[in-house]
């Protein structure tokens, strides 16, 4: 079967490997949609493989991809509830016996982690494992627990898009978006846009998506934005402040840019009390002890509770979320090269690949 692993700083390649076998307890799944992360570009261009780290030969060959839908090919022996033909998406497996599972962590699991992260693989074993398992692949076998069924009514695109929803999730329940609440979101890529689609369904009110990008503040509009706001052309934390009175309640930086400042200026815009989440790889900030201590602000960072899945599914199942708009392109899997370089420059906000 065909699958595209990475050979190097910014390059992918199409390799022709085995077609994994079903096990008892498993399931062959065919995959129908593979959707690129942000963090898929950053393990492919980014600054770590200029370091010389030794470590960067075991990401050489491995496969990418977590955000992805399948549709059940064969069930292993011992499998339940599950038939050839049912569509599916992956929930986070936990261990259930670390130190974050026994208190009720599970969404911290240091066994548990997502498939298709190349750094998830014991790196102190000598060779470094090369892990082989993500979904930018024609098929793949995956144990039956922990995953979750596909609607008929929902869309192959959609049911991609499940996961990043599920960083939205994760992140309005952490900031406890309430009915009314003033909601900013800084970035809209499909991080961003996630965010901003789950802040939405909870209430938020205005829900105000800031961007530097014109086409994705008209994305972001689409998908629920009340204001969009461009900081190369507005002052965002003057206008913020005057649409809001005291501020935002909660601002959510879904940056992946290294541009210096963007955290700061969440902290100035945000109302005295409010929160702050961090959904994206942004710049190191500086930021006063003393105007934390004096403001309030709660900060956290967040990637998503395996169990945030259910919810998220759950909304787009009931069209409380439109996320088709994210979708901007689908490409073969053989030019998976061409996906990559699209969301390295920028050009697509989602992009997902077909096998």
């Amino acid at each position: 079967m065909k699958a595209v692993s990475i050979a190097g700083k910014g390059k992918v390649q199409i390799e022709d490997i085995p077609k994994p076998e079903v096990r008892p307890g498993t399931l062959l799944i065919k995959v129908n949609y593979c959707s690129l992360c942000g963090s898929d570009i950053e393990r492919t261009y980014g600054a770590h493989w200029d370091t010389g780290d030794p470590r960067l030969e075991s990401i050489k060959g491995s496969i990418l991809g977590h955000e992805w839908v399948g549709t059940v090919e064969e069930v292993g022996e011992g499998v339940e509830g599950w038939s050839v033909g049912d569509r599916n998406v992956d929930g986070r497996g936990f261990c259930g016996h670390c130190w974050y599972c026994v208190r009720g962590m599970s969404f911290l699991c240091l066994g548990g982690r997502t498939r298709g992260h190349p750094y998830d693989a014991n790196q102190s074993a000598t060779p470094p494992p090369t892990p082989r398992y993500g979904a930018l692949a024609e098929y793949v076998v995956r144990p039956a627990t922990h995953r979750i069924k596909v609607a008929d009514h929902v869309s192959n695109e959609e049911a991609a898009m499940s996961e990043p929803l599920a960083t939205g999730v994760t992140s309005t329940l952490h900031a406890e978006v309430r009915l009314g609440d003033a909601t900013v979101v800084i970035g809209c890529g499909h991080i961003g846009l996630s965010t901003l689609a789950a802040a939405k369904a909870a209430g938020a009110a205005p829900l105000i998506a800031i961007d530097k990008i014109d086409s994705r503040l008209e994305v972001a509009r689409e998908m629920g934005a009340n204001i969009t706001l461009n900081p190369d052309k507005v002052n965002v934390i003057d206008e913020v402040v005057k649409i809001t009175e005291a501020g935002p309640d909660v601002v959510f930086v879904a940056v992946s840019s290294q541009a210096p400042g963007i955290l700061e200026q969440a902290f100035e815009m945000v109302r005295y009390g409010g929160r702050i989440m961090i959904v994206g790889n942004a710049a190191p900030a500086m930021i006063s002890p003393g105007r934390m201590l004096t403001k309030e602000v709660r900060i956290e960072g967040t990637v998503h509770m395996g169990e945030s899945m259910i919810p998220a599914m759950a909304l787009i199942e009931n069209g409380r979320v439109n996320l088709k708009p994210m979708v901007t392109e689908v490409i073969p899997l053989v030019e998976a090269q061409r996906a990559f370089d699209s969301m390295h420059e920028g050009k697509n906000i989602a992009v997902v690949l077909e096998p």
